[in-house]
């Protein structure tokens, strides 16, 4: 899988992927997000969770220059 057929699923799809295959590499908070971070055979991902409503609000791969 590549970054962008990653991108093209839905978001019940890619937390379920997620979940099932990735690996959780590191979380960071960032305001009033939680930033965690996942690697998925050669793909970084980045789910943001919001603290205050509990809601993961984009789960998307990572571009390496953020990272």
């Amino acid at each position: 899988m590549n970054a962008i057929s990653f991108n093209d699923l839905s978001m019940h799809n890619k937390i379920l992927l997620v979940d099932d295959l990735a690996t959780l590499v590191s979380s960071i908070e960032y305001y009033d997000h939680r930033i965690y971070l996942y690697s998925l055979n050669s793909l970084f991902i980045e789910a943001w969770h919001n603290i205050d409503t509990g809601v993961i609000e984009k789960i998307s791969t990572a571009e390496y220059g953020q990272l």
